[in-house]
């Protein structure tokens, strides 16, 4: 039992890393909001609108890695202990819960093709990284 929470925060800790390190990338397409954006509301709603989208689709490519990657490192780590894909879907649910509240708490006003299309990758890419991992 041990063994698999600590596989599922492993990986998520991992997805987390991995989701961050490629939105570093963003920075090379557009500059990140300034402190102040992120404290109003209506700048942040205005910044949202003016990114390209070739950010929204970096953003989203590690929406795809982080998912892969947590659903290979929670089955490589919970081999030995077994889980099956649930400790995937457990990484694929958690992360698409956490998109959630991205979406429509801490970042609103997202366009609606990739708000559908981050949270559709989740668990697919989760269960993708399980079988990858097999």
């Amino acid at each position: 039992m041990g063994r698999r929470i600590l596989a599922v925060i492993v990986a998520m800790v991992a997805a987390m890393g991995v989701i961050m390190v490629v939105q570093m990338l963003n920075a090379m397409v557009t500059a990140p909001p300034s402190q102040e954006m992120m404290g109003d509301p209506e700048r942040m709603r205005a910044y949202m609108a003016t990114l390209p989208s070739e950010a929204y689709v970096i953003t989203l490519i590690s929406y795809i890695l982080g998912a892969f990657a947590g659903g290979f490192i929670v089955t490589k780590m919970s081999r030995q202990v077994g889980g099956g894909q649930m400790l995937a879907l457990i990484i694929g649910g958690v992360l698409t819960l956490t998109g959630l509240m991205n979406f429509f708490v801490v970042l609103p006003n997202q366009p609606a093709w990739f708000i559908i299309a981050s949270l559709l990758c989740y668990v697919p890419l989760a269960l993708l990284g399980h079988r990858m991992a097999r």
